[in-house]
């Protein structure tokens, strides 16, 4: 059993994850910006608050970074949650010697001009919006962290987790269904990264089945060995197709 600091936990990817985890034994610290449901340890602040990061990585064997701001916004935006947050995370992993590293990267890290010439190697980067590169960013410092400081470090690019209908009807009409990761295939995958054995640095996908059209799925599997169980729209938190709205009565 690991001792799991879970950044973002309240989110999306991290409230299955945190469900995840303890399913499997671990004991699961949260640290969001809003209070995390049905975790006793959890922790209210802001990555962006080093003292705050610092102070919730004391005792931990693993760390799961999800904080983020998880769409495109002008760059002033997303230096706090996306770079300051993540250096935070990195140094006080490092000073307190934490074992694993789980950082949660993107599939918009090789998203941008992509063509029908294959599924997407580990090693490419192709950012297209300044989110991405973000993505990218926090691929390459658990790198640098990795190989100059020997640490153990993760990089999982989750695929789309779908969070609401509008979304689900924008995947509809773009139709890429295969980049879809649902709640329980992301939060397995994240957790096998916590569990996976003589790591220093990979990046491994994560997205549910029919992603292995658009992404390299191998290394997950040898390194995590995860399969995915589920395939769209499976695992959504709401009904789709959705209802359609009732007709307006008739006047009169």
């Amino acid at each position: 059993m690991a001792h799991v600091l879970v950044t973002g936990s309240a989110g999306t990817v991290g409230r299955p994850l945190c469900e995840e985890l303890a399913r499997r034994g671990h004991a699961v610290r949260a640290l969001d910006l809003t209070p995390t449901p049905d975790v006793a340890d959890a922790i209210v602040a802001d990555v962006a608050d080093a003292a705050a990061v610092h102070a919730a990585m004391r005792g931990v064997d693993a760390v799961v970074h999800l904080a983020a701001q998880p769409h495109e916004r002008p760059f002033p935006e997303l230096v706090g949650p996306n770079v300051v947050g993540l250096y935070n995370v990195m140094d006080a992993a490092r000073e307190q010697a934490v074992k694993r590293v789980v950082l949660a990267s993107s599939m918009m890290a090789v998203w941008g001009g992509r063509g029908p010439e294959g599924p997407a190697g580990v090693g490419e980067r192709r950012p297209n919006n300044h989110y991405a590169l973000t993505k990218v960013w926090a691929e390459q410092m658990g790198e640098l962290y990795a190989h100059r400081f020997g640490m153990s470090v993760l990089a999982v690019r989750l695929g789309w987790m779908v969070r609401t209908p509008d979304e689900a009807r924008q995947m509809q009409e773009l139709d890429i269904f295969d980049c879809y990761v649902s709640r329980a295939d992301g939060a397995r995958a994240l957790a096998a990264a916590v569990e996976a054995a003589d790591i220093t640095f990979e990046i491994v996908y994560a997205a549910s089945r029919g992603g292995e059209r658009v992404f390299d799925m191998e290394p997950a599997r040898r390194l995590l060995g995860f399969e995915a169980e589920q395939r769209w729209p499976e695992g959504l938190p709401f009904a789709w197709p959705a209802a359609p709205a009732p007709a307006p009565a008739p006047d009169g």
